[in-house]
C-alpha cells in the first residue's frame, strides 16, 4: 500500500468513527453544504464512493436503509478498489485521473467532509499535523487559477475568503468553498 493511500485510509477512519456515532436524531441536522442534511451528505459521500469504486469492482446491490450503516463497507471497498486499480482511475463525471493525483484531492476530500460533519453536529475535529501538511498544498493546487476542480462545473465551490489567523483545518474548508465561521444556528 503506498503512503497516499495509507493517508487516505487514516482519514476515511477519522471520519468512519464519526459518521457511525451519528445518532438518528442527528441525520436530519443541517451542514455548512447548502441544502444538505446530515444524513444527504453521508448520502453524497456513499454514492461518490460507489461510483468510482464500480469503475474498479463489482458494484454492490444490497445497501443498508441508514446511510451511516454503508459507509463502513464503502470506505473500505475504496482503500480495496484503490489498491487494485492500477495507475489510472476513471471518475464517472470526469474521466481518467491518476491514481497518484485523484488520492490526495480524495483525502483532502474526506478532511473537509469531516469538518462538515463535525461542524454540523457541534463536534470537536482534531487532524494530525501530518495530515494538515499534506492536504494544505493540496486544497491550494486544486482551487488556483486554472484548476478544473473548482468554480462552475467543478467538484468544488469557489474559495471563501479568509483570514491568517484561522486554524488550518478552517482554511481548507474555505478553499473548498465552506465558510469557515459556519454554525449550526446560522443554517
Amino acid at each position: 500500500m503506498s503512503e497516499l493511500l495509507r493517508l487516505d485510509a487514516a482519514a476515511l477512519a477519522l471520519l468512519g468513527h464519526d459518521v457511525v456515532t451519528v445518532s438518528d436524531a442527528e441525520l436530519s441536522a443541517p451542514t455548512p453544504c447548502t441544502g444538505w442534511t446530515v444524513a444527504d451528505l453521508i448520502d453524497h459521500m456513499n454514492q461518490r464512493h460507489e461510483a468510482v469504486i464500480a469503475t474498479v469492482l463489482a458494484p454492490l446491490d444490497d445497501h443498508a436503509d441508514n446511510p451511516r450503516d454503508d459507509f463502513a463497507r464503502t470506505a473500505a471497498r475504496w482503500v480495496v478498489a484503490m489498491e487494485q486499480a492500477g495507475d489510472r482511475v476513471t471518475l464517472p463525471d470526469r474521466g481518467p485521473i491518476t491514481r497518484e493525483r485523484l488520492l490526495p484531492i480524495h483525502f483532502l476530500d474526506m478532511l473537509v467532509h469531516r469538518w462538515d460533519l463535525c461542524r454540523a453536529l457541534s463536534r470537536p475535529y482534531p487532524v494530525p499535523d501530518r495530515f494538515l501538511a499534506v492536504a494544505l498544498p493540496t486544497a491550494r493546487a486544486i482551487t488556483g487559477p486554472g484548476s478544473e476542480f473548482h468554480g462552475p462545473g467543478g467538484a468544488y465551490e469557489l474559495p471563501v475568503e479568509t483570514n491568517s489567523a484561522l486554524p488550518v483545518m478552517d482554511s481548507l474548508a474555505a478553499l473548498l468553498g465552506r465558510d469557515p465561521s459556519w454554525e449550526p444556528s446560522r443554517s
